[in-house]
């Protein structure tokens, strides 16, 4: 008998947002649509999500419930770890209908990065899934506020890949784009769409390409900033906007030569020793020394694997580097850099 080939790892989402940010009602209506019915979704606190009306069949066990699109929800208090683990040996095994990609809803107060850290880093999820990207609501009404005032809604829009602003429908156009501004200078490599209650802007596609996408380009007000450092390090470094509330700030950077893999090794080292728990997000498009471009993603300590993609799939974007860091200033940027530039 032929040996069955490995499957490929299912994709793994996260959709964060703060209390009230409408993550909930996106999420409710995601999972009555056709484009979501090969879908696992683990929520922690199921009875706050309201779904029970749309049930229309239960597995044998209490925690999974059958919606009727076909989407998969999955109730649990356990690790995220193990959740994952049931999820899979349960469609193996033909328990629960397959699914192609699982979708995790955060609570409101909840920091996503040591979930994105389990997600891309824990050996028992790689078996069988990998990190599809981060999906942040933020609320048009009070998002503003919101983001000064509370830590873990400004991490959330930190880490995000892709950024929701909700309720536009009651929202007067210059808030949305007074937030819209706001969360471009604190996450600068993120698109941001736009959604009412009753429809989100690219929804079919919503969790598409999060990962491999590239950072998005600092635009011209930016570029108006950007600064030189020495010429002994080929780069250019931008801050966009001002350190916020909380000391975080965002930088985009660009490497002009590709570089080798000691000195991204020395790079990597150089970040999670001085910086550590202070890195919200890194995000990458580097050329390499083997002639290959690399898609870079490093949450706090943990750095994924380089993920080789396209390098004509880069375009502009390529060389450019995105962190978003607390505490973290220009000069510090700038001795990272010269590391990751430095011969070897």
């Amino acid at each position: 008998m032929k040996p069955t080939a490995p499957q490929a790892p299912l994709p793994v989402y996260l959709l964060t947002g703060f209390l009230g940010s409408g993550k909930t009602t996106l999420l409710s209506r995601l999972v009555r649509s056709a484009a979501f019915a090969d879908t696992a979704v683990i929520i922690n606190e199921f009875g706050q999500v309201g779904l029970d009306h749309r049930l229309v069949a239960s597995s044998n066990d209490d925690d999974v419930v059958l919606l009727d699109s076909g989407c998969l929800c999955c109730a649990t208090n356990s690790a995220l770890q193990d959740s994952l683990e049931s999820l899979y040996y349960r469609r193996l095994r033909g328990d629960v209908p397959a699914f192609a990609r699982v979708v995790v809803e955060t609570s409101g107060l909840a920091d996503p990065a040591p979930l994105i850290n389990t997600l891309a880093g824990d050996p028992s999820v790689a078996r069988h899934y990998r990190f599809g990207g981060a999906i942040t609501t933020v609320d048009g009404i009070h998002g503003l506020r919101t983001l000064d005032d509370y830590r873990e809604a400004a991490t959330q829009a930190a880490v995000a890949d892709k950024l929701i602003i909700t309720k536009t429908d009651v929202t007067p156009d210059p808030a949305v784009h007074a937030l819209r501004e706001a969360l471009r200078a604190r996450n600068p490599m993120a698109p941001i769409v736009t959604a009412t209650a009753h429809a989100c802007e690219g929804e079919a596609v919503l969790f598409d390409g999060l990962h491999r996408t590239a950072p998005v380009s600092a635009g011209p007000a930016a570029n108006d900033r950007t600064s030189t450092f020495s010429p002994a390090v080929p780069l250019a470094l931008t801050r966009l906007g001002h350190v916020l509330r909380y000391g975080i700030a965002s930088y985009v950077c660009r490497v002009e030569a590709p570089v080798t893999w000691p000195a991204y090794a020395a790079w990597v080292k150089h970040l999670q020793t001085h910086f550590g728990e202070n890195l919200l997000r890194v995000k990458a498009l580097l050329p390499m020394s083997d002639g290959q471009t690399y898609a870079i993603h490093g949450v706090r300590h943990l750095f994924s694997p380089p993920d080789p993609i396209d390098t004509a799939a880069a375009g502009d974007q390529l060389g450019t580097i995105v962190i978003i860091a607390q505490a973290m200033s220009e000069e510090d940027v700038a001795q990272a850099q010269a590391v990751l530039t430095r011969p070897t």
